[in-house]
């Protein structure tokens, strides 16, 4: 039972000194993706379509059923230069700076909302899909999930995120 305990311990301290490691030379392993729920998924519609008044889905259930339907896609530098919406800050003091602006702020992200996403970053926590929508036209536009890529850009992570299509509603 000792020696079970002694290698658990063992093998949590490498795992740690991994991560430090990887900190050390600016990246992060990160696999610890997750789709976002239902309400998730409610509320980003919400503020995200319904208050900045978009008419990209006819609802909410026709954005939900693109969502879940949309494909996962790991961002590359390369391709996230093809996002549009994107502010690809370069720091935290330049995002901090980025949602000060936002009509979220202070209530819903502020200061310790981003050191939240970060340390969940390199503590390996869920993070929801950030939701990119491919237009009619075929063009990449960042619909939520901004903070969460250019946190993940600045750690050295290349962000997966969910491609959801928008139809042609004319």
């Amino acid at each position: 039972m000792q020696a079970v305990f002694q290698f658990s311990t063992i093998f949590m301290f490498m795992i740690k000194l991994l991560n430090i490691l990887m900190e050390a030379e600016g990246k992060i392993n990160f696999t610890n993706w997750v789709m976002p729920t239902n309400d998730i998924l409610k509320r980003e519609f919400k503020v995200e379509h319904e208050l900045k008044g978009l008419h990209l889905f006819d609802d909410e259930n026709s954005f939900i059923n693109a969502v879940k339907g949309g494909k996962i896609i790991t961002v590359t530098d390369s391709i996230d230069r093809t996002i549009q919406r994107r502010s690809r800050t370069s720091d935290f003091d330049s995002l901090f700076r980025l949602i000060r602006g936002y009509r979220s702020y202070p209530e819903f992200r502020n200061k310790e909302t981003l050191m939240a996403i970060y340390d969940g970053f390199k503590e390996g926590k869920p993070m929801e899909y950030p939701i990119v929508l491919e237009l009619p036209d075929g063009k990449l536009s960042v619909f939520s999930g901004n903070t969460r890529m250019d946190i993940a850009f600045q750690l050295g992570i290349e962000p997966k995120v969910i491609v959801a299509k928008v139809e042609n509603n004319d």
